[in-house]
């Protein structure tokens, strides 16, 4: 945009940083300036960058007419956008854009330069699909296998692993729902737990410890602990069910009475099967499509039992599936405070509205399903 040291902004090019900061608020516009509703298709999904952009948020008016003087009000109705944006995916350590306060009230072109080094780190990063803390973790569906027993319950000598596996089906109304939840940092949760049994219960219970929570976002999948590895995340899933997540194996440092006994590495090694009790494995798949006029995400949780284990697992297993999901930003304790100002303006605060009425239903699409 040109702009001069030391010129007062023109309309024109305040409207200008005004329409870059809604791609971002909003969404990427259309031909007539409009947001774009985007609709589901495979291949743009995965290389269309611009569906990337957009939280879908309200419509603001901080759009001027032509030769309007740009002054401090309008500046600052900006930076308020700017700052709640900031906060919703930073917090209390993000960047403050300070108020125009200049006496002859006008705004120089180099006004909106902080402004617009914000915008260029959105989007030219994954900073935008930062959730931040006022994100919350929300469990909404639980699926238990009630402890029936599952694995191969043969000698180890077999080297076989039977398997146990689990479907939950997350439904939005239509695409742009699910790409408005997932661009303002929502995630989709996992968490996992055994109790019970005579067998299986320790094992895949440190396991699951391990790995903590499991989050699906849309820049990377990843986890609450320390045993696991992100595969695959939103904007790469495809139209048939693909490896996201794999974990294997625990930490024999945690198991108190019981280390030293069981060994953490699951790597396979040719003719002797797996390391001792390192086999177990936790592994999550996904594919995306539409249903009717929805759109689904599929998610594929499987378990996956040490070659050396020769009794069936009858703990009960189970599966806890929700969200983290943006809320409003600031809060309303953080614009009580001093720091609320510069998220007001004539004493309306600008905030980052949350994101709750854009989260997904949950149903298990297919019961915990042992093989054999």
């Amino acid at each position: 945009m040109p702009r001069n040291v030391g010129d007062t902004i023109t309309a024109v090019s305040f409207n200008t940083v005004v329409d870059r900061w809604n791609v971002l608020w909003q969404d990427p516009k259309d031909s007539n300036g409009d947001p774009i509703a985007y609709t589901y298709d495979i291949s743009l999904h995965k290389s269309e960058v611009l569906r990337r952009l957009g939280w879908g948020q309200p419509s603001n008016n901080m759009t001027v007419t032509a030769n309007t003087l740009i002054e401090a009000k309008h500046y600052n109705l900006l930076a308020a956008h700017v700052n709640s944006g900031e906060y919703h995916r930073e917090d209390s350590s993000m960047t403050i854009n300070n108020y125009v306060t200049q006496n002859v009230d006008v705004v120089l072109a180099s006004d909106m330069n902080p402004l617009e080094a914000v915008m260029t780190s959105y989007e030219n990063t994954d900073a935008k699909f930062d959730l931040g803390a006022t994100g919350e973790l929300i469990e909404t569906h639980a699926h238990s296998n009630g402890g029936v027993a599952w694995g191969t319950n043969d000698a180890a000598s077999a080297l076989t692993r039977g398997t146990l596996t689990t479907i939950q089906k997350y439904t939005w109304t239509d695409y742009n729902d699910a790409r408005h939840f997932f661009n303002s940092g929502g995630q989709i949760i996992i968490d996992l737990e055994a109790i019970g049994g005579s067998f299986g219960h320790n094992e895949w219970d440190y396991i699951f410890d391990q790995i903590d929570t499991i989050y699906v976002g849309a820049k990377q999948t990843t986890k609450g602990g320390a045993n696991g590895t992100g595969i695959k995340s939103f904007y790469e899933f495809d139209d048939t069910y693909q490896q996201i997540f794999n974990a294997q194996g625990f930490d024999t440092g945690d198991l108190g009475a019981y280390a030293g006994q069981y060994t953490y590495s699951g790597v396979y090694v040719s003719g002797e099967g797996y390391a001792q009790y390192g086999g177990r494995e936790v592994t999550v798949y996904a594919k995306i499509g539409m249903d009717g006029t929805n759109f689904c995400l599929w998610l594929k949780t499987e378990l996956t039992e040490d070659a050396d284990d020769v009794a069936q697992v009858d703990a009960n297993i189970t599966l806890n599936t929700g969200y983290r999901v943006a809320q409003d930003a600031p809060d309303t304790g953080w614009l009580g405070s001093s720091n609320g100002s510069v998220h007001k303006v004539d004493g309306t605060a600008y905030i980052f509205q949350t994101r709750i009425a854009k989260v997904p239903t949950i149903i298990t699409e297919q019961n915990w399903t042992p093989n054999p």
